[in-house]
């Protein structure tokens, strides 16, 4: 697909096994996937990648999602690039907290990839056009 060739998608989970899940399929439509497993590895990541869009849980050990958002969206470096909430909390108060942060989409998991992988996509090619689309 064009409009995600060289497109980045960091994907933050605590599970291994989703984090690999993700990997393979996104990895397929020709994007490049990096991974963290902890929050404090995602900001890591994001400050020094600087991925196109970022796909965090909520639920997380140390560190939770809504931490992660605050501190991406307090810093200079990495406030403008999209956030993708992926998470089993399917409650209105959690998706309001994460529009409020500033996610632009929220999947509740179990999801459905092709869904997935039609999400990122869209949020690629609206950033790609700018905030003037």
């Amino acid at each position: 697909m064009a409009a995600c060739e060289k497109a980045s998608a960091l994907v933050v989970d605590d599970d291994r096994l989703l984090l690999r899940l993700i990997e393979l399929n996104l990895g397929k439509t020709g994007i490049e996937v990096l991974l963290a497993d902890s929050g404090k590895e995602a900001l890591r990541i994001a400050r020094e990648e600087r991925p196109d869009v970022i796909l965090l849980d909520i639920m997380m050990p140390v560190m939770n999602g809504f931490q992660v958002m605050r501190e991406l969206k307090s810093s200079r470096e990495t406030r403008d690039i999209p956030v993708i909430m992926l998470t089993a909390k399917s409650g209105l108060a959690d998706r309001r907290r994460c529009e409020e942060l500033g996610a632009v989409a929220y999947i509740v998991k179990p999801f459905n990839l092709e869904e997935l992988r039609n999400t990122v996509r869209g949020i690629l090619e609206a950033s790609r056009k700018g905030p003037g689309r």
